[in-house]
């Protein structure tokens, strides 16, 4: 378990490096200032209703009714349960952590990117 917890914490240490790498670069810089202007864009609030609108018929409130019918079922009950036991696992949950916690500092757009050497 040990070999698998410090090979987790690598990739994520690399991974981190390499998020604050690209975060600080002139080109991502400019690329979140287009993004802003297309998120604030018409054609993006057109693209939002629409979704929306997917979201809310039939189809789609029928392929949710069969995900809830699948997760009630016993196979999905098992395959819940083995999830469950395998996010138990520390190394699992540690990578988890330091996951979330990157991806939370990747939004909020801080220059910490997460401590992942604990």
């Amino acid at each position: 378990m040990i070999d698998i917890e410090t090979r987790i914490r690598r990739f994520f240490g690399r991974l981190v490096s390499k998020a604050n790498d690209l975060r600080h670069s002139d080109r991502a810089k400019k690329a979140a200032g287009r993004f802003q202007d297309l998120r604030d864009s018409d054609q993006a609030k057109k693209a939002a209703d629409t979704l929306r609108g997917v979201k809310e018929s039939d189809p789609a409130k029928r392929a949710a009714s069969a995900l809830n019918d699948l997760r009630a079922s016993d196979a999905g009950k098992r395959a819940e349960d083995t999830l469950r036991d395998l996010r138990q696992r520390e190394p699992v949950r540690k990578a988890e952590e330091s996951a979330r916690k990157f991806l939370h500092d990747l939004r909020a757009g801080s220059g910490t990117g997460g401590g992942t050497t604990s």
